[in-house]
């Protein structure tokens, strides 16, 4: 569901919690400007309950957050308003695979132009890791699989299918209105047929959680911001963007392009109703986003 993820991604990601899929559900506009005022607190709170922040941790964590919070809303919500602009023209009409994607392109540079600026902030907590909060990552790790387990991996392919469809469906309808029968059948067809490896996509995540240690536990021999610290961040940053299984790499390159070329297919489906339902609601998140964005 790449394109329509990407319009929740945006709200997510300008509300500064890139980290917190509860985020993604947010639809009015009042509810978004309120989450995105408090995002800072909210992702200290999401940070905590990984790390189980101490001492002057806590203190630092909040005003890095409150920094990172000024900062996106000064350079990354304009540019967030724009792209809601042009993705209105782009969507008044049919659209094609190539455009799903540069769409999602952008949005992956602006994520990464995000993390490069919150380096500073994740090296510094990064290295003052104490080995009982490695443990307590490591454990809100296992926490996620299971649950990750029990929605993808545990369930029959039929029902993860239903499962899949649901989802996908209520956020369509989030931004288009209801899908008729013939819509609702297209998008069964294109799930059906999706490249999704559920067994691989965990086997991923388990790899990048082990990296993630690895790599948290050596930054915290290192005890300061160093510049062998800063390579390890990046070289982890760079190997969860880019993973080094060739396999996955492959998987995931045309996962991506099957998306794209489904949701292109999906939304020149829709009627000008639905498409003028759309237009409406990116209108607002872009009014939001310029209220944000102004100087108070």
């Amino acid at each position: 569901m790449s394109f329509i993820l990407i319009l929740r991604r945006i709200i997510r990601h300008a509300s500064a919690c890139f980290a917190l899929a509860a985020l993604v559900g947010l639809s009015a506009c009042s509810t978004v400007k309120v989450a995105y005022n408090n995002s800072d607190d909210v992702m200290y709170w999401w940070l905590d309950s990984y790390a189980d922040l101490q001492d002057n941790q806590k203190q630092f964590t909040r005003e890095a957050l409150a920094d990172l919070l000024r900062w996106h809303r000064q350079q990354q919500l304009p540019e967030y308003a724009a792209l809601l602009k042009r993705m209105q023209t782009l969507l008044a009409q049919d659209i094609t695979a190539a455009q799903v994607c540069s769409v999602t392109e952008e949005m992956r540079t602006s994520f990464v132009t995000l993390l490069r600026y919150a380096e500073p902030a994740n090296i510094k907590l990064a290295t003052q890791l104490k080995p009982e909060q490695l443990r307590s990552i490591r454990q809100r790790f296992d926490k996620t699989n299971k649950t990750w387990k029990e929605d993808w991996l545990d369930p029959s392919a039929e029902d993860r299918l239903q499962y899949r469809n649901k989802q996908a469906a209520n956020r369509l309808e989030d931004f288009y209105g209801r899908l008729d029968k013939p819509q609702r059948e297209a998008l069964n067809l294109w799930l059906s047929k999706s490249k999704f490896d559920p067994a691989l996509s965990f086997a991923e995540r388990e790899r990048r959680q082990a990296d993630s240690m690895q790599t948290f536990q050596r930054m915290a021999q290192e005890g300061s911001p160093t510049p062998q610290a800063q390579n390890m961040l990046r070289g982890l940053t760079e190997r969860t963007l880019n993973s080094p299984n060739e396999r996955y790499r492959t998987y995931n390159r045309e996962l991506w392009d099957q998306n794209c070329e489904g949701f292109a297919k999906f939304h020149n489906s829709t009627t000008p109703a639905q498409r003028q339902r759309l237009a409406e609601a990116l209108r607002s998140y872009e009014n939001d986003f310029k209220a944000l964005a102004a100087p108070k």
